[in-house]
């Protein structure tokens, strides 16, 4: 379908609250938003297709087995996959992809139709996304949202909310978290320590890995990797310090979190450059 009249259709449906309209078929119509969901069009990628795709695998539109099948196409090598490790305008697909992935993990939580062999492979190739992409901008001017840390910290939360993931994938999460904080090329300042905070909430909250487990992850960030150049000095601290002090109050209201949050003060006591004022 051309773009300008995908455009217009999927702009009707929105307007209509996502019905369907007579004589379309939306898994048909899906595909071609798969095919178009990185386009740098940020009313089409993201207000458009992003928005309609999100209802109607959440709203029951599409069928088990449809949602089933953009799972694989949104895991692909042209999606998920594409230009993976570059930083260019592949990154939409990419960002755009996983959004898809969380949306599907969404419904198979409340649903459960993906078998627990798929269910790891599709967190396998979430993990790989989220630990090998280098594009972590948030927004792009003229281009709009690609919010790489927040999109994949929306899939790795629905994943982390999943039974079918236990101990080993729950720390693999964290190691994913971490490394996606400690970043020294691009300051984190749409929030996305926020989205990241809430999967590690998630997996806090499953009580499966130990408290001083917990404890020893935070403590890690005590190692900020400093290359003693300034500007790249200052963006890993700021990064890390946000990641935490988004943590620390996400759960210093709950006394069983007294001990977590003790350490998360000692660390951010400890790194912070204004400590001792």
């Amino acid at each position: 379908m051309e773009k300008q009249a995908l455009k217009e259709l999927l702009k009707s449906i929105k307007n209509n609250d996502y019905d369907v309209p007579n004589g379309v078929n939306p898994y048909e119509l899906s595909l071609a938003m798969m095919d178009n969901i990185g386009d740098i069009d940020s009313e089409l990628r993201d207000d458009l297709i992003l928005s309609n795709l999100d209802r109607w695998i959440n709203d029951g539109i599409l069928s088990r087995n449809e949602v089933y099948e953009l799972l694989w196409i949104a895991l692909d090598g042209e999606h998920i996959s594409k230009g993976l490790g570059d930083i260019n305008d592949s990154v939409f697909c990419r960002t755009f992809s996983v959004e898809i992935v969380a949306g599907i993990i969404c419904r198979h939580r409340r649903e459960n139709f993906i078998s627990e062999s798929d269910i790891e492979k599709a967190f396998n190739s979430v993990l790989k996304f989220y630990n090998d992409d280098k594009d972590v901008r948030g927004y792009v001017e003229d281009k709009g949202w690609a919010h790489g840390g927040a999109h994949g910290a929306d899939a790795l939360d629905e994943f982390a909310r999943c039974e079918e993931i236990g101990y080993g994938g729950l720390k693999k999460i964290l190691h994913s978290i971490y490394k996606k904080v400690n970043v020294n090329y691009y300051r984190y300042i749409h929030f996305e320590d926020e989205r990241m905070v809430t999967v590690v909430k998630a997996i806090i909250e499953r009580k499966i890995i130990p408290t001083k487990e917990v404890e020893d992850w935070i403590r890690n960030f005590s190692k900020i990797k400093k290359t003693g150049i300034y500007q790249k000095d200052l963006v890993i601290e700021f990064n890390v310090t946000t990641f935490l002090k988004s943590l620390y109050f996400r759960l210093v209201e709950k006394l069983e979190y007294e001990q977590i949050t003790n350490v998360i003060r000692e660390v951010v006591k400890q790194i912070s450059r204004f400590s001792k004022y």
